[in-house]
């Protein structure tokens, strides 16, 4: 085989000894991932290896419907157990909901069965569903043992091109 038809294996940095502080729920949506990473960076002061994080459709919104997305706040619930008890160093977690969910309008349909008219629309019940974390998460998931902050992300100009971060609650 020819040099130029070899492959190089390329290498990639690991963290040696990681010793997260932090769980982060956020949705996949690509139109805020920059966002997100510079957020966790900048705003919440957590490198690469000092959070876990869990990037799902929806973020930390199936926690506040465990009713009626019951795999989803299990699958949410198992993640949470597995890494405190793998990572001792995780004192913390955080949530965070943003403006504009698409996961939201695909379980719409699903909500509704149990809301009827209470539905408001995909960028209210995100924000919201942020307010319900509270005491849902010390019901089920008071047993972890860790504070909980929530955060809403919304686009901050009408170009839709910068994202602001708001505490919620307390």
């Amino acid at each position: 085989m020819t040099a130029e038809k070899q492959q190089i294996q390329r290498v990639y940095d690991a963290v040696a000894d990681p010793k997260p502080e932090a769980i982060v729920v956020h949705c996949s949506d690509p139109r805020f991932s920059v966002a997100f990473e510079q957020f966790i960076q900048n705003e919440l002061g957590l490198k690469k290896g000092k959070f876990i994080p869990l990037v799902v459709g929806g973020g930390a919104g199936v926690l506040a419907h465990p009713e009626q997305l019951p795999k989803e706040f299990k699958f949410l619930k198992d993640r949470f157990e597995f890494y405190r008890e793998a990572f001792p160093t995780v004192r913390r977690i955080i949530l965070v909901n943003h403006e504009d969910c698409h996961y939201y309008d695909s379980i719409r349909q699903k909500i509704l069965g149990f809301l009827g008219s209470k539905w408001q629309g995909p960028t209210v019940v995100a924000r919201e569903d942020l307010g319900a974390l509270s005491k849902i998460f010390f019901r089920l998931l008071g047993h972890l043992g860790m504070p909980m902050e929530l955060y809403y992300a919304r686009f901050a100009d009408a170009a839709r091109n910068k994202i602001a971060f708001e505490k919620v609650g307390a």
